[in-house]
């Protein structure tokens, strides 16, 4: 028999340059999954980053209206830079889970450990306890219920990042969300680090010559 406490992961942001890992827990139950894997709803799951923005924003929304749970976690660049990236993913993981043996959520089995299915080929090292977990190559563009955990991390990230934007002006966060672009890549070395660039990512400021320097805040 399926483990009713079942949730799924993805992440958003793994090699941005700048700002957060968002980390994408989603977990439907059974009639729902169901009806997902007959068409009747959320027809167009897959990876996030192959979905168009407006597409991915009317996706979110259905997605939050028929999600049991839900959760978006951000683990900071300074999390980041101190512990890996990897460490920051499982970490994220792990705050994103809910307290499954909490009596007050009605729609989770408070006697199940959970499961967990994970986008990619992680060996996951989390301390909350766990009946187990699945990761899954590609997940986010095989298995629904990751697809939607992955829409739900980016579009977060996404409006994250700008309002980054408009809080640090001049790298362009609103339009490459961290990634490392070209243009992006010119901005920093020109204004050298912000308070959410990721110090171990940048290395390439370094290299070139060029000594990050930290703003005030």
């Amino acid at each position: 028999m399926p483990n009713p406490n079942s949730f799924s992961f993805d992440e958003a942001g793994r090699g941005t340059l700048a700002g957060p890992v968002s980390v994408g827990c989603v977990s439907f139950d059974h009639n729902t999954l169901k009806r997902i894997q007959a068409g009747e709803i959320l027809k167009s799951l897959r990876d996030s980053k192959k979905i168009p923005e407006p597409k991915r924003l009317e996706l979110r929304k259905e997605i939050l209206e028929h999600v049991r749970y839900w959760h978006v976690s951000f683990v900071s660049a300074k999390y980041i830079d101190k512990f890996n990236i990897n460490q920051a993913i499982f970490y994220g993981i792990g705050r994103s889970l809910p307290k499954v043996t909490d009596p007050t959520n009605p729609k989770l089995d408070p006697e199940t450990k959970p499961f967990l299915f994970l986008d990619g080929n992680y060996k996951l090292k989390i301390t909350n306890p766990i009946d187990g977990y699945l990761s899954i190559p590609k997940g986010d563009d095989l298995v629904p219920s990751i697809s939607a955990a992955s829409i739900l991390a980016k579009t977060f990230r996404d409006e994250y990042m700008e309002s980054m934007d408009r809080k640090y002006p001049g790298y362009g966060f609103a339009k490459h969300k961290g990634y490392g672009t070209e243009e992006h890549r010119d901005a920093l070395r020109k204004l050298g680090i912000s308070p959410i660039h990721r110090l171990s990512f940048c290395d390439f400021l370094r290299r070139e010559g060029s000594e990050p320097s930290l703003f005030s805040n």
